[in-house]
């Protein structure tokens, strides 16, 4: 009897500390963060946006100090890539240093950011009404004082005219595949994508093969390893038809000819196709509202399309984002898919997924897919700086991870902080599937974490080409730069407990890359009006899918 009253005496002991801190939280918590903001504040009281030169390389110098030099992958990446990033750094100055515009200014730091270790790296402008600062936790909007909200209008003023001169250019956009870069007519942009050179491949810029450029041209996109050529590239290559750097390209068109023409190299044209136009569309006018959508066509989940192969036992399902909004409903369809086709066998397509929420992967998706848990805790490892200390070492970080992120763990060691994610799964499965994960260079983030962890697993396969990576390797960090305020993000921890390459991505159990011919024969479907989605149209084409369907009946 008086054991349970002294664990009856514990419990309630522990639940009155619990309101205790959460209420202390809430008293506490928007103190410390309006005096956070009070601190970052400091010169940001005026509305002229023009810098200096010695601004502008205070500012390019403090990114390459935080998120290069402090970066615990920086020997990794230099090794692995074959680069200095001191020299690509020494680059920039010179750009920077010539810069015209405030705009060709941001554009520099955009692509220079994209170019320093880790996949998670975005540029943003200091937009106090719709970024959060350090994981999305904190809204700025909130704690914006008026000075801070008129810089940042200021700052959109001035780039509109900027982006309206690239509007009034060309856009030439190449994809990689398998090695080359094929010509792309995008049609959902603010930007006019010439077809002049669509399904042709670029055999040379300025004489050289254009992976071997990876490094020196103006991109956003981040280097992505190529597993089958053995090479890194960018994802995209954006031209223009004048502004910019000019290069020479030979190209080789479908009809077997091949043309010299001109292409133009531009980090501010960059910036304006792929980033204002995402991020900032006011930069652009309101987007037209699409009115020809019907009731039924707004209730499909956006996040993930579920097909039934009665005939196999096989449920497919093409995994687009790990959307935590739609986590529940992704319960529900699957798990009456694998009912209604008395699955034995799942397709998990990954190849388009470029991450979301953790805990959607963790907590709804793999638990419906398999029957045993896996307990896994992921440690990454950072430098403490100003920006890591204020994330991983403030009171508010330290009460959201215990009452919001679940229990992960901060621990500081001297000038060196670990960073405990728990990604344990609890399968709730009521058989073993035989799964097949497939994974391409576009599996990013949350969805590099779910092809982790599927490899944990004896009946789950993963078939395709490396991931993009950096899945598994902490939370990514949002930094001020001093002069300009401009935000940028980037992940500055490496995972020292999954044995993974952090540069080169999760290598599939079985490889099958994606080739030119398919990206052609896709390419001609799409012309003709196909839903080259679904899992029909996939059988036609897709040669990963097609692989796994022989496995899958070769096993019977």
């Amino acid at each position: 009897m008086g054991k349970k009253i002294i664990i009856g005496f514990l419990t309630v002991l522990k639940a009155a500390v619990l309101i205790i801190a959460v209420a202390a939280a809430i008293i506490v918590v928007p103190y410390l963060i309006k005096l956070s903001f009070m601190e970052r504040d400091t010169g940001v009281s005026k509305v002229d946006t023009t810098l200096t030169v010695e601004q502008k390389l205070r500012d390019l110098e403090y990114m390459y100090d935080i998120a290069c030099l402090q970066n615990p992958r920086k020997e990794m990446f230099e090794e692995v890539y074959g680069i200095s990033y001191e020299d690509i750094y020494n680059r920039y100055r010179e750009y920077v240093k010539n810069t015209e515009s405030e705009y060709e200014y941001l554009g520099y730091l955009t692509s220079f950011l994209a170019v320093l270790p880790g996949e998670h790296n975005l540029m943003r402008l200091p937009d106090y009404d719709r970024n959060a600062v350090n994981g999305g936790f904190i809204l700025t909007e909130q704690f914006a004082t008026q000075e801070m909200k008129d810089y940042t209008y200021s700052w959109k003023e001035d780039f509109r005219d900027d982006v309206e001169v690239c509007r009034d250019h060309n856009m030439m956009l190449f994809r990689y595949v398998d090695g080359k870069y094929v010509g792309v007519k995008l049609s959902s942009s603010a930007f006019t994508c010439t077809d002049a050179y669509v399904n042709g491949q670029i055999v040379s810029i300025d004489g050289k093969d254009p992976k071997d450029m990876c490094f020196e041209l103006f991109e956003r996109y981040v280097p992505v390893y190529d597993q089958g050529n053995d090479c890194f590239f960018r994802r995209m290559l954006i031209f223009n038809d004048g502004i910019g750097v000019k290069h020479t390209a030979e190209i080789l068109m479908p009809d077997g000819t091949t043309v010299t023409c001109d292409l133009y190299d531009d980090p501010g044209y960059d910036l304006a196709c792929m980033d204002a136009s995402i991020y900032y569309p006011d930069l652009f006018g309101e987007p037209e509202s699409d009115s020809s959508g019907s009731d039924e066509a707004s209730d499909v989940p956006s996040s993930y399309r579920i097909e039934k192969d009665p005939d196999r036992k096989l449920v497919y399902i093409n995994y687009l984002s790990c959307e935590a909004s739609e986590g529940d409903r992704l319960v529900e369809d699957l798990q009456k898919a694998l009912d209604e086709a008395g699955a034995e066998t799942v397709i998990l397509d990954l190849r388009s997924n470029g991450g979301g929420i953790s805990t959607t992967v963790t907590d709804k998706l793999l638990p419906v897919l398999f029957s045993q848990d896996v307990e896994f805790k992921a440690v990454s490892e950072g430098r403490l700086n100003s920006t890591t200390e204020l994330f991983y070492d403030r009171v508010i970080y330290r009460l959201y991870d215990m009452f919001i992120s679940g229990g992960n763990k901060n621990e500081i060691k001297g000038d060196t902080f670990y960073y405990t994610e728990d990604l344990s799964v609890e399968g709730r499965a009521t058989r073993d599937y035989r799964i097949y994960v497939l994974t391409s260079q576009q599996t990013f983030s949350s969805a590099d974490i779910a092809s982790a962890l599927c490899k944990e697993y004896d009946n789950a396969t993963l078939v395709g080409t490396n991931t993009e990576g950096e899945g598994i390797s902490g939370s990514p960090c949002n930094c001020y730069l001093p002069e300009s305020r401009f935000m940028f993000v980037y992940v500055p921890t490496v995972n020292v407990t999954y044995p993974y390459d952090s540069c080169k991505g999760i290598e599939p159990d079985i490889y099958v890359h994606f080739t030119v011919e398919e990206y052609l024969q896709r390419y001609e479907l799409i012309r003709q009006g196909s839903d080259v989605e679904s899992y029909g149209s996939r059988m036609t084409w897709d040669k990963t899918l097609q692989t796994v369907i022989e496995l899958i009946d070769g096993a019977g």
